[in-house]
């Protein structure tokens, strides 16, 4: 059954068109993830399907009484509310109205019968649509399914934002919906919390409609994509793997055709001059050299009609690299004895590392295990001499911070940059141009940064200081698909060391070959990408009916499970390493226009 039936939809806002005869279908019992770049419209079509906001033109069809459930990016809360009040505000508000006009009718004495008749339907109506009396009945139930065993007294103030998480979960999916739509919904989870989310969406048996960045969250929770780019939508059914590997493939095909249509069109001008030429020669050219020059005219204008545009998979793509600045030695890190301490609180008791020139390491361990604590102790202590946080001599170490830290004195885009070193106003555009400023944006305030400006202004820093040692603290928050998989392609082709703590498991499966975990204030290694530390680490999922922030002891489960995998997941894994190499391949003969090497890898595909 059709849910939802978008036709040619068109919204403008401004002088900008942001969809434009955008369509697709969102059908019953189906999982949908909605990727496009940063302002593409994604926020303005989901108030479209809420009915906050109304298409310019086109037809949005939306079956009748559907009930959506919506847990935005930011929700808001009374922080002072209980789990319980949080939950049913709604409902009880919306019970209370009912009561009262029920009241007034019933004591016959008020004139305007009609008028509180209309309201108690209304607030009835309303009611039955977000849950009713059942909503109120299983609030708690529905609460402990999630894998909140939290009070339901515990004000929504002095919840982790993880814990938080599960309750605006609880929130929309209470009236039981037949969509429930998803914005950013991984934003304040950890690794765990993340894999119990793509458990949930799994599980849920309505439709899901997601709106997110998280790669591997669309890899492994939606069936079909739907992209948003340049006001349409390109619809591809299978997870976002799937959607890359069509996208690829379609960029080789419109290649092709750009291709011949620009030889086509240098052949019939060609054609055309010498045409003319002879023409133009006699007094009485022949009649068969018209005729062919009409020809060639006509021939030439349908082909400029078909107005073929040069396919860029890279449009919008950040441009830069770190350069190669190797060390002269084979010490990256060597931590021994390491203590960390805030008060009583102790994060790193006697930890050990070491990490040598040249690797690409993750630190990872849960919120608030110190990570971004080490990362401190290493930039402000770190030393040669320090026996406790030693780095190599010739270490040179860029930090990208999840607060940035600019030039005091610099006011805007073009003041940060000029003060990195002797760099005049058009040198400094050259350099925010790879990162996609463009000139007037030049003179934007610090102040008024988005976050992934900011950490785009943060990148260009590195890339102008050439380090040989990157330190990076979530580097792709707030960045869309396009601008982490262009950060990926940078940072995997440098050279230099790279200490990276990201939540994004689709970049460190990517980039990483070592993960270093936090765990029982040791820091623990693993060799590998991050999904195989997590295959490692969790042989089997901890259950989600443990309270979320108490689930370390559940962490350590039987490390027998791991020796059980069984043949087929050991076969999936490998066509999941080959289908990565294919796609390496394919990507790498497309960006060299490599044409038939292009066709051949996706054949294998």
């Amino acid at each position: 059954m059709e849910l939802i039936i978008a036709d040619n939809l068109c919204l403008h806002t401004g002088s900008k068109d942001l969809i434009s005869e955008g369509s697709f279908r969102i059908l019953e019992g189906r999982k949908y993830g909605l990727i496009g770049p940063n302002g593409s419209g994604k926020t303005s079509l989901i108030r479209m399907l809420l009915g906050e906001i109304e298409p310019d033109a086109g037809r949005l069809k939306i079956k009748p009484k559907l009930k959506i459930g919506y847990v935005p990016q930011q929700p808001e809360y009374n922080k002072d509310l209980s789990i319980e009040d949080f939950l049913a505000a709604e409902l009880l508000v919306l019970e209370a109205e009912m009561n009262k006009a029920a009241e007034a009718m019933s004591s016959g004495l008020n004139e305007d019968m009609d008028k509180l008749l209309a309201s108690y339907q209304h607030c009835s109506e309303r009611f039955d649509a977000t849950g009713g009396y059942e909503a109120l009945d299983r609030v708690e139930s529905v609460i402990r399914k999630l894998g909140l065993n939290n009070s339901m007294d515990q004000k929504m103030g002095s919840l982790s934002g993880g814990e938080r998480s599960l309750v605006f979960f609880a929130s929309a999916i209470l009236p039981g919906p037949e969509l429930l739509i998803l914005d950013e919904p991984g934003n304040h989870l950890d690794y765990l919390g993340l894999a119990w989310l793509e458990a949930f969406i799994t599980g849920f048996k309505e439709s899901v409609l997601i709106v997110s960045h998280n790669r591997y969250l669309l890899d492994k929770t939606c069936s079909t994509i739907l992209a948003l780019e340049n006001g349409r939508f390109m619809v591809t059914n299978g997870n976002y793997s799937d959607y890359k590997l069509t996208r690829y493939r379609s960029a080789i095909i419109e290649q092709s055709e750009y291709e011949a249509s620009r030889k086509l069109v240098e052949k019939l001008e060609k054609k055309i001059k010498e045409l003319q030429s002879i023409a133009m020669s006699q007094y009485n050219p022949p009649a068969s050299v018209m005729s062919q020059l009409s020809d060639a005219k006509t021939k030439l204008a349908e082909e400029k009609k078909r107005n073929l545009e040069r396919p860029r998979l890279d449009d919008d793509k950040i441009n830069f690299d770190f350069g190669d600045e190797l060390s002269k030695s084979d010490i990256a890190i060597q931590i021994k004895d390491f203590e960390l301490a805030f008060g009583e609180n102790v994060l790193l008791n006697r930890a050990e590392l070491d990490i040598s020139c040249g690797e690409k390491v993750a630190l990872v361990g849960p919120n608030g295990s110190g990570k971004t604590s080490l990362i401190n102790a290493v930039l402000h202590n770190g030393d040669w001499d320090n026996r406790m946080l030693r780095i190599g001599p010739s270490q040179r170490i860029g930090y990208l911070s999840q607060v940035a830290a600019f030039s005091t004195d610099a006011l805007t885009i073009e003041d940060e940059i000029r003060n990195w070193g002797a760099i005049t106003r058009d040198a400094a555009f050259g350099i925010a141009a790879r990162f996609l400023f463009e000139y007037i944006d030049l003179q934007k305030p610090l102040a008024v940064l988005s976050g992934g400006e900011v950490n785009r202004l943060q990148l260009a820093k590195l890339m102008y200081s050439r380090k040989n040692f990157l330190v990076l603290d979530e580097p792709t928050n707030h960045m869309d698909i396009l601008s982490r998989e262009a950060i990926e392609h940078a940072v995997s082709s440098y050279k230099g060391t790279v200490l990276v703590i990201s939540h994004d498991r689709y970049f460190l499966d990517r980039l990483v070959d070592r993960v270093i975990e936090i765990d029982d204030k040791r820091l623990v290694s693993y060799d590998g990408n991050f999904s195989s530390y997590f295959k490692t680490k969790y042989p089997v999922l901890p259950r989600l009916g443990g309270q979320l922030k108490n689930r370390g002891a559940e962490r350590r489960s039987s490390g027998n499970a791991a020796a059980n995998a069984s043949e087929i997941e050991r076969r999936i894994e490998e066509h999941e390493k080959e289908r990565l190499e294919l796609e390496g391949e394919m990507e790498a003969a497309f960006g060299r226009n490599d044409r038939k090497a292009g066709l051949k890898a996706s054949a294998k595909l």
